[in-house]
C-alpha cells in the first residue's frame, strides 16, 4: 500500500495576504517614503516593533501606536486601534498567541494575556488576564459561569 503524502497546500499555520506580507515588510525595515504610501493605501497606521508570527488577515484600517509591544503569533483584524487613552503616550501591551477581532479598540496602559481573544468591535481599557474573552465594553468572560451573570 502507498503511504498517504500530505497536501502541500495545507498550512499548518495561517499566512498574511500579500497586502499584509508588503506592509510588515516594509514597516520592519523602515522604508520611508514606501512604508507610508502603503500605509494610506491600506489605511493603516503601524508604528511599533513588528514581531514574527503578527497575522493580519485582514490589514486595513489598522492602527498600532508606537509604544506597543505585540506578542507572537497575535492575529489582528480590519479596523482595529491599540493606542493611548490619554496624551500621556502609555499605550497596550499585547501577549502570545492574542486574537484581536474586527473593530476592536485596546486604548491605554493595559496588559492583554497571553491567548485571551478580544470579540469583534470590544473596548477594552482594563487589564486582560490570561486565556480569557472580551466582548462588549470590557465584558471581561473568564468562564462559562461569567456568561450566565
Amino acid at each position: 500500500m502507498r503511504a498517504e503524502q500530505p497536501d502541500e497546500r495545507v498550512s499548518s499555520s495561517p499566512k498574511n495576504p500579500i497586502a499584509a506580507e508588503v506592509l510588515l515588510f516594509l514597516c520592519r525595515h523602515r522604508v520611508p517614503v514606501l512604508t507610508r504610501l502603503v500605509q494610506v493605501m491600506l489605511g493603516c497606521d503601524i508604528n511599533c516593533t513588528i514581531p514574527s508570527g503578527l497575522l493580519l488577515a485582514h490589514p486595513y484600517g489598522i492602527t498600532v501606536h508606537s509604544q506597543t509591544r505585540l506578542g507572537q503569533r497575535v492575529t489582528i483584524m480590519q479596523h482595529v486601534t491599540l493606542g493611548a487613552r490619554r496624551l500621556d503616550n502609555l499605550a497596550p501591551v499585547i501577549g502570545d498567541d492574542v486574537y484581536i477581532g474586527a473593530g476592536a479598540v485596546v486604548l491605554g496602559a493595559v496588559c492583554i494575556g497571553n491567548r485571551a481573544r478580544i470579540g469583534a468591535n470590544s473596548v477594552v481599557t482594563k487589564n486582560v488576564p490570561d486565556d480569557a474573552t472580551v466582548v462588549g465594553a470590557n465584558r471581561i468572560v473568564t468562564s462559562v459561569s461569567d456568561v450566565l451573570e
